[in-house]
């Protein structure tokens, strides 16, 4: 994620149902970051629905597709996996924050990052992904701090 932002990339976060919000706040922590010293990071959130055809609308190759989906059952599992495969196919980095097994996206291969929480309760699930985009958030930042590295 840090090499795409460190070459202009931008972070198009979304989800589907619940998680929906979950996206914006993600978008809300790299675009306003609350530690002085860390630099604004260009973030969209998409809110569908249709997010594979809003995805398409925007994404530029160089971008970051981030899904969020606690639940991966039924439509929203479908909705994502359908805003995933539009990203891999423009050439985004794809990353996914899923509950359960990870559904379609995981059984598909549609992530080059597929992060899943291993529980059927979607709200343990909400609770580790957040904590798992904070954790994202100040590793962006830790290698934007070393740009030697992201050569």
């Amino acid at each position: 994620m840090a090499r795409a932002f460190h070459r202009g990339g931008r972070l198009l976060a979304f989800g589907s149902a619940g998680s929906v919000t979950d996206a914006a706040h993600v978008v809300v922590e790299f675009v306003h970051p609350v530690i002085m010293g860390k630099g604004a990071l260009p973030a969209v959130a998409l809110t569908g629905p249709g997010l594979a055809g809003e995805l398409a609308l925007v994404a530029e190759p160089a971008d970051i597709a981030l899904a969020v989906c606690a639940d991966v059952t039924g439509d929203a599992d479908r909705e994502v996996a359908a805003a995933l495969a539009e990203a891999r196919a423009r050439g985004l980095l794809t990353v996914a924050l899923l509950g359960g097994d990870g559904g379609r996206v995981v059984r598909d291969g549609l992530a080059d990052h597929p992060l899943v929480v291993a529980s059927a309760d979607p709200l343990v699930v909400t609770e580790v992904q957040v904590t798992t985009y904070h954790v994202l958030w100040e590793l962006v930042h830790v290698f934007l701090d070393r740009p030697g590295l992201l050569s």
